[in-house]
């Protein structure tokens, strides 16, 4: 009775291990809304996020994640408290600050 208990734990522990999917990852997918009162486009690609340093208060990124204008960025200025204004467009971020800060980005839509 033990010798067959060990066989069919030995062939279930194999059999197991067979049948191991590998993790997939999804495209991105873009999802457009209209209605009345307007409209939005959303994309479920992942956020991008990096530093940037100014040149005389002004820099440009280049990068395919920024889709347009209604993207929501978060930008910030690591050097000093100062503002800073971000403007996301379709495959590029423009920012503004002051002197040469440096500045950290995150696309959260």
């Amino acid at each position: 009775m033990r010798m067959i208990v060990a066989m069919l734990a030995l062939i279930g522990m194999t059999t197991a291990g067979c049948f191991q999917v590998q993790p997939q990852t999804l495209p991105s997918t873009t999802m457009s809304s209209w209605g009345p009162a307007g409209g939005f486009t959303m994309s479920s690609g992942s956020t991008c996020a990096g530093h940037a340093t100014l040149t005389a208060g002004h820099t440009s990124v280049s990068d395919p994640c920024f889709t347009g204008i209604d993207d929501v960025v978060v930008c910030t200025d690591n050097t000093t408290a100062s503002a800073v204004q971000c403007s996301p467009g379709t495959g590029y971020l423009v920012i503004s600050g002051s002197g040469s800060d440096m500045i950290s980005y995150s696309r959260v839509k």
